[in-house]
């Protein structure tokens, strides 16, 4: 048995190489690589904000405060 490994970012050509290989009876599985994924420094930024948002802002027994007191004010006639 012998093995053959192609690499091709374009999936319309592996797509022709299946229909290929099935035609002259190969057998054929395909292995998707997974590709290291590099943040953006302003991702990076938006992961730091998220972060400190987490610890600042703890939910207490009536749910979001920010939230809570708006609808308070909201509901407060300025007479």
């Amino acid at each position: 048995m012998s093995q053959l490994v192609l690499e091709s970012e374009n999936e319309q050509n592996l797509k022709l190489i299946k229909e290929l290989a099935e035609k002259l009876n190969i057998h054929c599985r395909f292995v998707l690589q997974k590709t290291k994924f590099q943040k953006s420094e302003q991702d990076e930024i938006n992961d730091a904000i998220e972060f400190v948002k987490s610890f600042s802002q703890e939910t207490t027994s009536f749910g979001d405060p920010l939230a809570w007191q708006q609808t308070e004010r909201q509901e407060r006639s300025l007479d």
